[in-house]
């Protein structure tokens, strides 16, 4: 026998009998120590998904399980929590493999080596095996149940299941798809996409509650239209989203990449070689796309505004304490940005000092501009609301757009991303997006001259002003006001506040995981502290 194979039966029955206090047994305890210790560690270092990345893996204690399959259980549903501080709880579901002991052991989807009595074959991520897939996506159009130690998984199908899946899973080819996330995401065959939540938090998840309601409620036909989910309801009372099962939309790539390459294009052309008219008619096609974009937010919104009985996406209007909490934690915002800027300083390219250091010194007049944007008294309502809104949310369709990821920011809690607010949020976060595409393709344009490159940033920033205008115009012109804001002087007054948040939160996201590109947030911070710059268009917002 492989002295590296974990011996395991041919099925998880000695492994994992019926309840934990039952495994006395020492070999029993002997297998099961080692997959906590050592294989599932191992594993789960090497996945996108596992959050304490270039530490040394702790133990993955199995919290929970249940066996799922052929009648000697070959797939394992387990729940493991990490032995750290952090104390963090993943979904990994295993699965037997005893026809296949040649594949690589190194394999991203591979475990381990498993011997048994008769046999040997692979320990894998069961995500990766596509029968399994299948079986996930079918169990959800049976609304099948399946009793766990300490609680039950549930799996369910909105009304659109119908239309699009049944066709599409028996036999349906399966393929990972090699996303830059930390969730696994499955395509089986053409219409469908299956998105796996491995880092488990406790409560609903935002994601499948607002695709639930733009699909079953607001018949929202520009969201990714929600097919199915599975659910981990412990006997405590907590519900957990395992995964969705998601309508697969054909698309020529998302509004990030589009509008780079368009960037690419505009900044690369010589304006004293290039036709007018082509730089012109290239300009206005990219314009009107950024108008069906504000056109679909501005429908979004209203969508999420509109009562529909159901208390979690009732609208509400904002207190006079909504508004002083609004302003109170871009102050802390404000302050905890900054000394963070402080502190790394030493640490950043030199060529960014001179910015830095001069939004350091503008901490009084920072905090009198926060404390001037104070919402009006006018009705402002809360809502539901996007939460991560930028261009690589947005799917190009044929002309059009699809909106995508309704996680909300992946960095707050989960309760957080759950809670109204002013939708402007996603406005402005919108209107950020558009700014970092704008300094991202001058920094993959670099200029053979100072005042080649002074030439580029003033193209770039008329740009970003003209595509501001195109996307606000069109979404006051789509948005229905009644649920949202009063008038859009108000509207604007609050765009402002939240641009200033999201560029704060931006700037600590980017001194803790890219440091090159905190030139971008602190740019922006310092542009909407002094205000727009006459030279490149109309204000900003107007």
């Amino acid at each position: 026998m492989n002295e590296d194979a974990l011996p395991l039966p041919e099925g998880w029955s000695s492994l994992l009998p019926g309840h934990r206090e039952a495994m006395n047994d020492a070999p029993t305890q002997a297998r099961l120590a080692r997959l906590e210790n050592e294989w599932l560690p191992r594993f789960a270092a090497r996945q996108r998904w596992y959050a304490a990345k270039g530490e040394p893996p702790p133990r993955l204690a199995l919290t929970d399980y249940a066996r799922w399959g052929s009648s000697d259980g070959s797939c394992l549903l387990a729940f493991v929590r990490a032995e750290d501080p952090a104390r963090t709880l993943y979904f990994v579901p295993l699965a037997l493999d005893w026809e296949n002991p040649g594949q690589p052991a190194q394999g991203g989807a591979v475990v381990g080596p498993i011997s048994g009595p008769a046999h040997r074959g692979l320990l894998k991520d069961a995500f990766a095996v596509p029968e399994f897939c299948r079986e996930w996506v079918s169990a959800m159009g049976r609304h099948q149940e399946l009793s766990c130690l300490r609680g039950r998984i549930a799996w369910s199908s909105t009304s659109a299941f119908a239309a699009s899946a049944p066709g599409e899973v028996s036999g349906a080819p399966v393929r990972a798809l090699s996303a830059e996330s930390s969730n696994t995401t499955v395509r089986l065959g053409e219409r469908l996409l299956l998105k796996v939540y491995r880092r488990l938090h406790a409560g609903v998840h935002p994601e499948l509650e607002l695709g639930r309601f733009l699909t079953e409620i607001a018949h929202f036909r520009h969201a990714v239209p929600l097919l199915g989910s599975a659910e981990y309801r412990g006997d405590d009372g907590s519900t957990t989203t395992l995964a969705l099962l998601q309508e697969y939309i054909e698309n020529q790539g998302d509004g990030w990449r589009y509008t780079l390459d368009h960037l690419q294009r505009f900044l690369g052309e010589e304006p004293a070689l290039a036709p007018a008219d082509a730089m012109r008619a290239g300009h206005d096609r990219f314009l009107a796309l950024v108008r069906t974009l504000g056109r679909r937010t501005g429908e979004l919104h209203t969508a999420l505004s509109r009562p529909s009985g159901n208390p979690d996406f009732e609208p509400e209007v904002a207190t006079d304490g909504d508004r002083k909490a609004w302003v109170a934690r871009v102050h802390d915002d404000a302050r905890v940005s900054l000394d963070l800027l402080a502190h790394r300083l030493p640490t950043l390219h030199t060529a960014i000092h001179a910015d830095a250091s001069a939004l350091l010194a503008s901490r009084g007049a920072l905090d009198a501009w926060i404390g001037a944007h104070l919402p009006p008294p006018s009705r402002v309502f809360k809502t539901r609301y996007h939460g991560d809104y930028h261009l690589g949310q947005v799917l190009l369709t044929d002309q059009d757009f699809v909106i995508i990821d309704f996680e909300g920011e992946p960095a707050r809690a989960l309760a957080e991303r759950r809670e109204k607010h002013c939708a402007l949020r996603d406005i402005a976060s919108m209107l950020r997006s558009f700014n970092y595409a704008m300094y991202s393709a001058l920094a993959a344009h670099p200029a053979r001259s100072e005042t080649r490159a002074a030439e580029d940033e003033d193209r770039g920033r008329r740009w970003e002003m003209a595509t501001r205008a195109a996307f606000l115009e069109a979404y006051r012109n789509a948005a229905d006001p009644a649920g949202l804001y009063a008038t859009w002087d108000d509207a604007q007054h609050l765009i402002e506040l939240f641009l200033m948040e999201k560029a704060l939160y931006e700037l600590r996201y980017e001194l803790d995981h890219r440091p090159d590109w905190v030139s971008i947030p602190v740019k922006g911070v310092r542009d909407i502290l002094s205000g727009p710059d006459p030279r490149f268009g109309p204000p900003l917002l107007t």
